[in-house]
């Protein structure tokens, strides 16, 4: 866990503390200081420079793609930017050359961004199956029985929403090897809190929006595709940008990009770029190996404390399974809007989900923090 100087130096970027106590990163961090003023400056150049300084953009960008390489563990070529996460599972629903009786494996506990584009795949015969969860995971050894030798991609999330469990992404990787099919992994649940690495875990596909624990604007994020896939998916959208020779508007020359950078169709998104790499800096600072054991210790102090006074811990505990999210209930879970509600009308801002109440500590959180959610109920 970091230390008393190391939160309080945290937390100056963080001015939403002033206010409330908020344990709510699983649904939308706030903005750090230095995020939300490059944001700003940005704006400011562009109101009185306008396009003065597009070496500048181009400069800003690379850094950002590289910062997003860095932490899934993908290379620079093979990462996108892109809207939201939905924006990175339709590319790959859409753009993969399936058929009439190929299959996808997905999960009942997806959030629907990861759900609706593979069910749109019905209609052209694609079998869509749904592996059923067991109190609250996602079993590997359930998604293996249901793999057969038309089984095309695999779709999960590195952790689930509604229940905090998470998922041996290694082991399913290693399982597309061999059984030869693809991966697609939406890590909106992870990525910036807990360390991630495409090519050791054999991903084949990453979609990730930026506004949860990467502490990034909402309308940008990242997408990695490995090379060995970028030609087979096909391209749903294009526009100037798709192209190699991008800049020379008067020539067409319809050659697609050589890497990720296809996906990006138009002009870019500058102001959620700026605050993207800023993000992305400030929550690798320490390591973002340190942020997880920080939350994990945060998480250890709530279950202690509200176990001692009878909740109930409805996540996933077990070592190799746990995530920054922790869902409790009262042990009447009518229970839990009222208590919901009462924490907000404190000033302590978690959710409710997954049948209880969902709390979802940061790097920039305390035991303090969590001390004042038990206080207040």
């Amino acid at each position: 866990m970091f230390d008393q100087n190391k939160s309080l130096d945290i937390r100056r970027n963080f001015p939403i503390f002033d206010q409330y106590t908020f344990l709510n990163s699983a649904s939308m961090a706030p903005l750090p200081l230095k995020t939300s003023n490059a944001m700003a400056n940005l704006l400011g150049e562009l109101t009185e420079q306008a396009y003065l300084n597009m070496e500048s953009w181009d400069k800003t960008i690379a850094e950002t793609r590289s910062l997003a390489a860095r932490i899934t563990g993908g290379s620079y070529d093979e990462m996108a930017f892109i809207r939201n996460t939905s924006d990175g599972v339709s590319l790959v629903a859409s753009g993969l050359p399936l058929k009439a009786g190929d299959e996808v494996i997905i999960n009942d506990l997806e959030f629907p961004s990861n759900v609706y584009p593979w069910l749109n795949l019905e209609k052209k015969g694609v079998i869509v199956k749904t592996v059923k969860s067991r109190e609250g995971r996602v079993e590997i050894d359930s998604i293996v029985r249901e793999l057969t030798l038309k089984t095309r991609i695999v779709a999960i999330s590195t952790v689930q929403f509604s229940t905090g469990h998470r998922s041996d992404i290694a082991r399913l990787g290693q399982l597309a090897r061999e059984r030869n099919f693809l991966l697609f992994v939406d890590a909106i649940q992870s990525l910036g809190l807990i360390p991630m690495d495409v090519k050791a875990m054999n991903v084949d596909f990453l979609s990730c929006g930026g506004h949860k624990w990467l502490c990034a604007p909402e309308g940008i994020g990242v997408f990695f595709c490995d090379k060995r896939n970028l030609d087979s998916l096909d391209i749903v959208r294009l526009g100037w940008n798709s192209v190699t020779d991008s800049r020379n508007f008067a020539s067409i020359d319809f050659r697609l990009r050589p890497t990720a950078e296809r996906f990006e169709e138009g002009s870019s998104n500058l102001v959620g770029i700026y605050g993207l790499r800023e993000s992305l800096s400030l929550v690798m600072e320490n390591g973002v190996e340190n942020n997880f054991s920080h939350a994990l210790a945060l998480n250890d102090h709530l279950a202690e404390r509200l176990l001692s006074k009878n909740y109930k811990i409805l996540s996933p505990f077990g070592e190799n399974e746990r995530s920054g999210i922790l869902v409790f209930s009262s042990s009447d879970r009518g229970d839990n809007t009222g208590l919901a509600k009462k924490l907000r009308d404190n000033g302590v801002l978690v959710i409710e989900r997954g049948n209880g109440i969902r709390v979802s500590p940061h790097f920039f959180n305390t035991i303090d923090d969590i001390d004042k959610l038990i206080d207040t109920i």
